[in-house]
């Protein structure tokens, strides 16, 4: 496994993420936006987002995070593409049944910018992993489907004072929740007493844009944090795609947490 260190990162970018002709066009949209401009845009090039996750959440989120420009992706995930990830992971389509998510995603990634780097972690989030990779990024996207390894990407980011972009779904429903370690409340301030799991043999339902409009969200957090707007770390935000409504819950971090520490 191969680790990119910041100063690498730096040195490529300056090589080859430049506002030419063909990335003026590419981003003018970017651009022409008051919030971006070629300050922010430069931004993007210049920073290092780490998605762990390259399912429903991931997928959709990958995609936009490469469209908009971000210089250097982390793409984590030791799972293999199954028949049933086809109806939300966008990313993937049938010639691409068992072969490993995190590769796969790299490819058609950088077929979408060429100009990027790309990292392939072609293995889950553990204890070990997190402690190697999560310091060497701006920014870290939680696209994962299990609590446990949920909370080691939440303590490990409070740990390293990184960012946290937390996403979940359901069914028709999802929520979304930014973590700024020493700022506002992390995964334990909203779950103190850890949460029950499903039945890893029944997963739950989930129809395909649920994940793709919580992963675009998580993307749009993500660029707003590197712009340095505003976003939401003061509690979580819950999509009931049935009602097509979405609510904010705010939340104070728990006294008694390590993450006012």
């Amino acid at each position: 496994m191969y680790y990119i260190a910041e100063s690498q990162v730096k040195a490529w970018i300056g090589e080859k993420m430049v506002l030419n002709d063909i990335s003026q066009e590419i981003y003018s949209r970017q651009l022409i936006m008051a919030e971006i401009k070629e300050k922010g845009q430069k931004k993007f090039f210049k920073s290092s987002v780490l998605v762990v996750g390259c399912g429903g959440l991931g997928a959709p989120a990958l995609y936009y995070l490469a469209a908009m420009g971000i210089g250097c992706l982390g793409v984590c995930d030791g799972d293999t593409v199954s028949f049933s990830n086809l109806n939300r992971q966008i990313l993937y389509v049938k010639n691409d049944i068992e072969k490993p998510k995190a590769i796969t995603a790299k490819k058609r990634l950088e077929a979408l910018n060429p100009d990027l780097e790309i990292k392939a972690y072609d293995q889950f989030m553990d204890i070990q992993l997190a402690d190697e990779l999560i310091p060497k990024y701006d920014v870290i996207v939680d696209c994962l489907d299990n609590f446990e390894t949920r909370f080691i990407l939440n303590d490990k980011c409070v740990k390293a004072c990184k960012p946290l972009i937390h996403g979940g779904v359901n069914g028709f429903s999802g929520q979304l929740m930014t973590i700024i370690p020493g700022k506002g409340p992390c995964l334990r301030c909203l779950f103190p007493n850890g949460i029950r799991e499903n039945n890893k043999e029944k997963p739950p339902g989930v129809i395909g844009p649920t994940p793709g409009v919580i992963g675009a969200m998580q993307a749009l957090e993500t660029a707003k944090y590197l712009l340095g707007l505003e976003v939401c770390d003061d509690g979580l935000v819950t999509y009931d795609g049935l009602s097509l409504t979405m609510e904010k819950v705010f939340l104070e971090p728990s006294i008694t947490c390590f993450c006012r520490k």
